[in-house]
């Protein structure tokens, strides 16, 4: 039988495929090599991946700031490679939290009584490749949540505990700018704690006529989309010339591609994820399709980009193969998208094959070739 996610995520399916199919006579028009921006995240010593990730064709790196030392050496060997530096947020920063709030218990999201549950048993799997557990994508068990503990952006000192993080980041010269992750919900879905119930509450009372489950989603959306919109504003208004990228992550079930409502440089949605079930080749164009096409829905700043899951752990997880990275990455490239990230850069660098799928879509050409 199929599961509630899978027949969500099928009826979703069929309506993108419709919107960038009608009347988008270039919905899949292939990118262009000069166009090709490939961007990583990961971390590891400067001086041992710096050079082997300019050298596969990253002009990206998204790393830990926290050591002073090894991020501004990140930014000298990136400047001297041809390579951005980012330094990384996630909503589950407990040590920016305490740094910036040091006396305020942290306001962690909550989920249902089910949801709880759900997150033990999760926990407690040891099998190899964890029952197809997707670990924040898309998932395709009956009930997944995400394991890692996030913080609720619907309390305003978690905003204001993130811009003292900000001014910190932005004070490294040669910082290209701010990349955002783990924005999102828990349970893929909305905020069960007191706050976020008294702000649905009073979203409710506004809006009279949405049906409990309607106004639920679109609360949470819309909250969701103005917490990285306002951060964003806020980096901007720092530092003007800085760039603010994001992958949306974890997924948020009612609207999977809800990326192109975020203002900010570049917003990354996943293309192809890390585990099995590996995503068929069309999913991946439609996706991809979908990322480039309609990045300019809401907002005329963006740019949209695929991500690429990549996870080298052989002994636990299925490895992507080379021929099935370049089928991912080829799929990516006909849908439109010139934009690739991978999470993990470090992965790819600590594979050979991998490595070299990626280099022979973004590595720099000699001339004739």
């Amino acid at each position: 039988m199929m599961s509630r996610f899978a027949g969500l995520i099928l009826l979703l399916m069929l309506s993108i495929n419709d919107g960038v199919t009608r009347g988008d006579s270039n919905a899949a028009r292939p990118s262009n090599p000069a166009e090709r921006v490939l961007t990583g995240w990961g971390g590891g010593k400067a001086d041992e991946v710096v050079a082997p990730a300019a050298a596969v064709g990253f002009s990206e790196l998204v790393v830990h700031h926290e050591d002073a030392a090894s991020f501004t050496r990140f930014i000298e060997l990136g400047k001297q490679h041809g390579i951005g530096i980012y330094a990384w947020m996630f909503l589950g920063d407990l040590p920016a939290w305490k740094k910036a709030l040091p006396d305020d218990d942290p306001p962690w999201q909550v989920m249902n009584s089910e949801e709880q549950e759900a997150l033990q048993r999760i926990k407690a799997d040891k099998t190899p490749g964890k029952s197809s557990y997707q670990f924040g994508g898309e998932p395709v068990n009956e009930l997944e949540v995400l394991e890692t503990p996030l913080l609720c952006f619907h309390d305003q000192r978690v905003t204001e505990a993130f811009k003292k993080q900000f001014d910190e980041m932005l004070a490294f010269p040669g910082i290209r700018g701010i990349a955002f992750d783990y924005i999102g919900y828990q349970n893929y879905r909305c905020c069960f704690c007191p706050t976020s119930q008294k702000q649905l509450a009073d979203y409710r009372k506004k809006h009279p006529k949405l049906s409990a489950q309607k106004a639920l989603q679109r609360f949470s959306l819309e909250t969701l989309v103005d917490f990285n919109n306002r951060l964003a504003a806020y980096i901007y208004s720092v530092k003007p010339d800085a760039k603010v990228i994001a992958h949306v992550y974890p997924v948020y079930l009612p609207e999977l591609l809800y990326g192109n409502r975020l203002d900010l440089d570049v917003c990354a949605q996943t293309a192809a994820w890390f585990f099995e079930p590996f995503w068929s080749l069309e999913k991946i164009r439609t996706y991809s399709r979908i990322i480039a096409k309609k990045a300019n829905r809401y907002h005329s700043r963006p740019r949209g980009a695929a991500l690429v899951g990549y996870y080298n752990s052989p002994d636990k997880y299925s490895l992507k193969s080379k021929e099935r990275l370049a089928a991912e990455l080829q799929a990516i490239l006909d849908g439109g998208c010139s934009r690739v990230h991978v999470c993990s850069f470090n992965a790819v660098l600590g594979n050979p094959e991998a490595a070299e799928a990626f280099r022979n879509f973004f590595g720099k050409r000699t001339r004739g070739e």
